[in-house]
């Protein structure tokens, strides 16, 4: 009898940000099982698997997988093929992107690569397109996609960075006493997140869910508290405010470790300062400002500098950055939060009061708001962070975001994506709202668009901008494992291999260890993984002297890196060692756990090198420097769309992918529904089973009605994963809120865009990645709508056919 050998794989169901590495279990030459990772000490027991990541062994099986290359022969999405050779699609791709750029310039061919649930994200997936688009010269129109932005708007605004102060490990939450799930939902969605949850309630911490909708993590948490949409920034102020006029504030710590005591010039709205730009502080014991030392320096010798106050000096009026903050947020009362979030006032008030008198709590937010307002939400978040002396306490904290890892690991990965360096990248990066506009007027630049991974037909908000978009382009081209709605309007087709059966580095999530992908079986189509498809097709278009290395050869690559966690190593860390070993521990210390702001003499990288989350100077132009609540953009707004449309994302998929699995199709209930609370459909004179229209300006989708009390009264939940052709008409991705668009891409967005360029960042993604989470703001659940019975017929949306919404 043959014996089981196993190999590690990135999972399949990458997306919300656990990355998982799995244990691969093979007999045979077949899979026969996943299990969790084993990591070594300390971090053993912290390997997770869900119910995705033990179906991921069936997929490379799937008979829905696409086998060959695609050639369209019928109109775009009309959803006939034939299948052609590798040789034959490269050529032909080769061919025509040649053509164009010799007709009408490089940067006519647009290259798509978000990189949103594709194993192994970090790694060969992103790099090799990068590469190809660095050297290629194409458009990228990722530059301010709409996507997770909230947290990165914050970190920058405060610290002046934003990764790796949104990585943060989990474990840090057990023993704390409070933690406040914010607007998220990690027990059906973040396996690593909600592990630890559990442990920490087990431990003795509070846990109590603020959010939308009554769901997985609202039912395992101690209590809920069911707040209206995008009204969690006035909460969030209420309780600021609370702590400001009761003097609860940390005022030791605000003093060493922010700009609270900064002097604000009255009438500019800018830091005061020295002569020679130092900033000013009072000096009580003078009677007179003094300055500060230097970025982050030194307080003058024998001040006494108070933390509130208005002060007169030469004629000129001054208030401290925190009495700023004070006055700002005295209009936020509890009775406004009560109104605006739909709680009572003495709620309010409770939240706020356990919050500061804890001895350790965590707010815990992760993506989880996504509301035109929900980058200064995030920022009020942090505020309540620093007030209280949380940032970097052990015990305590601010999860804004779920980058749930453990020590950041930086990769070599500059010669990859830019093999002739920063300055030789040919790349354009334009900014996702006036690509859009561009792209889609009559007299459209761009005549080729690739997608290289990603679904954005599928995934990306109002899909008929997609469709207007490629309806008069030359070339369309589609490199992924399942023909998916993107591929439906492509040209070409090209097969990706799945990650149980290519070589890769697992770089994403897997505390404080390098891992390396192996093969678990071998190719079960005809496809190819991403370093063969880009060199073939580099080849083809002049680029080959650029792509002549193999895998182990790049994988060593990444790993000559000066940073100290992976150069620290020893042995040093190479492919043959890993091919070896399999995983490998960083060389991260096992305490303290990873959090950001973790060293108290941490000079941050913004001017003032302390935390600006009190003060945003950047942002006094607009009347923003001290954080205020924001409106969203379309909720409330309309009478014709009275609704809320919420399109949270449900456990058993994974973004769009498993969608096509029998056994995850059913445990999701077998067909999409719309959910509405009864109440509401009552009114409506809807009933359970009722085939129903959700629908706006954009467009509409058809499905079955589940009466639910989980949602709430006026909001319209449609469920998140579900490809085109399982809804009985249309898609929620018809309707869904355009982000980046040019009516949510305002000054503050842009004002953030310019910011960051002169901080002197990149602003193209695929040098620096976080130039694609820049100058933007997520928008998916500020989207409104009608909801009705549906009484036309029911349209079949088989497979392979686009059909025009009216």
């Amino acid at each position: 009898m043959s014996e089981e050998s196993f190999v590690y794989t990135a999972c399949p169901g990458w997306g919300d940000h656990d990355y998982c590495a799995l244990k691969t279990i093979v007999k045979d030459g077949k899979i026969e099982r996943m299990e969790r990772i084993v990591y070594s000490a300390p971090e053993e027991p912290d390997g997770h698997i869900c119910q995705k990541g033990c179906l991921a062994g069936r997929q490379p099986y799937d008979p829905k997988r696409l086998r060959k290359p695609l050639k369209r022969v019928g109109e775009r999405g009309e959803g006939k093929w034939e299948e052609i050779s590798w040789d034959q699609a490269l050529d032909e791709i080769g061919e025509k992107l040649c053509r164009i750029r010799d007709e009408y310039g490089p940067d006519k061919v647009v290259l798509w690569n978000l990189g949103a649930g594709v194993p192994a994200q970090y790694s060969f997936e992103n790099l090799m397109p990068f590469r190809f688009a660095n050297t290629f010269g194409v458009t990228v129109p990722l530059g301010s996609i709409g996507l997770d932005n909230g947290p990165f708007y914050a970190e920058f605004y405060n610290a002046g960075s934003e990764f790796p102060r949104t990585v943060i490990d989990p474990r840090i939450m057990v023993g704390t006493d409070l933690i406040y799930v914010w607007g998220c939902n990690p027990i059906e969605n973040q396996m690593r997140c909600a592990q630890n949850l559990v442990r920490a309630r087990e431990a003795g911490a509070r846990i109590v869910d603020l959010g939308l909708i009554f769901d997985g993590t609202a039912g395992f948490a101690d209590e809920f508290v069911a707040m209206k949409p995008a009204s969690d920034g006035y909460l969030a102020m209420a309780m600021v405010n609370y702590i400001l006029q009761n003097d609860l504030q940390a005022s030791e710590y605000l003093l060493a470790r922010s700009i609270a005591a900064y002097l604000v010039d009255d009438e500019t709205g800018l830091l005061a300062r020295s002569e020679d730009g130092g900033f000013l502080v009072w000096d009580a014991n003078a009677g007179a400002p003094a300055a500060v030392a230097a970025k982050a320096g030194a307080y003058p010798e024998g001040a006494d500098i108070p933390l509130l106050g208005t002060f007169e000096a030469s004629g000129r009026s001054y208030a401290t950055a925190l009495q700023k903050l004070k006055d700002a947020a005295a209009a936020y009362t509890f009775e406004l939060a009560a109104e605006k979030c739909g709680i009572s006032a003495e709620d309010a008030e409770r939240l706020a009061r356990d919050w500061v008198e804890a001895e350790n709590a965590f707010i815990l937010s992760g993506y989880g708001l996504r509301y035109r307002n929900s980058n200064e939400t995030y920022r009020q978040f942090l505020l309540l962070g620093a007030l209280t002396g949380r940032l970097g306490r052990p015990g305590s904290g601010v999860f804004e975001a779920l980058q749930l890892q453990s020590w950041p690991l930086v990769f070599n990965d500059l010669p990859i994506s830019c093999p002739d360096g920063v300055a030789g990248v040919k790349s354009k990066a334009v900014r996702m709202a006036e690509w859009f506009a561009a792209a889609e007027a009559d007299d459209s630049p761009y005549k080729a668009l690739i997608v290289c991974s990603g679904n954005p037909v599928h995934q990306q908000p109002d899909r008929q901008r997609w469709l207007d978009v490629v309806k008069d382009m030359e070339l369309v081209v589609d490199y992924d494992v399942w023909l998916t709605d993107t591929g439906e309007i492509a040209d070409y087709v090209l097969p990706d291999l799945m990650s149980f059966e290519r070589e890769d580095l697992i770089t994403g999530a897997c505390y404080n260890h390098l891992i390396l992908q192996e093969p678990a079986i071998e190719p079960q189509v005809d496809g190819h993984e991403p370093v063969w498809v880009f060199s073939e097709l580099a080849k083809r278009v002049g680029l080959g002297d650029y792509f002549t290395m193999g895998i182990p050869e790049y994988i060593d690559i990444r790993l000559q890196t000066p940073y100290p966690l992976i150069a620290g190593i020893q042995p040093p860390v190479t492919y043959e060692r890993l091919k070896t070993e399999k995983m490998i521990r960083a060389a991260a210390p096992p305490e303290p756990k990873y959090t950001p702001y973790l060293n108290p003499a941490e000079v941050l990288d913004n001017e003032t090198g302390r935390m600006e989350i009190i003060y945003s100077e950047k942002l006094a132009d607009l009347g923003m420097a001290t954080t205020k609540v924001l409106e969203p953009n379309k909720i409330g707004k309309s009478t014709e769309y009275p609704y809320q449309l919420f399109t949270g994302r449900q456990r058993f998929f994974m973004q769009s992918s498993f969608t096509d699995d029998p056994i995850t199709v059913k445990l999701s209930g077998e067909t999409p529904a719309t959910r509405l609370n009864p109440a509401q459909a009552a009114r409506l004179d809807l009933a359970e089973g009722d085939m129903v229209e959700v629908f706006n300006e954009r467009g509409h989708v058809v499905t079955r009605l589940v009466l639910d009390e989980s949602v709430p009264d006026g909001t319209v939940h449609v469920w998140f994963g579900w490809r085109r052709r399982q809804f009985e008409e249309g898609t929620y991705a018809e309707i869904t809120h355009q982000c980046a668009g040019q009516d949510s891409q305002g000054p503050l967005e842009d004002k953030w865009f310019a910011d960051w360029l002169a901080a002197g960042h990149h602003p193209n993604p695929y040098v620096e990645a976080m130039s694609s989470l820049t100058g933007s703001t997520d928008c998916y659940w500020d989207s409104w709508c009608d909801i009705r019975k549906f009484e036309g017929e029911v349209t079949p949306n088989p497979q392979g056919v686009i059909v025009k919404e009216a």
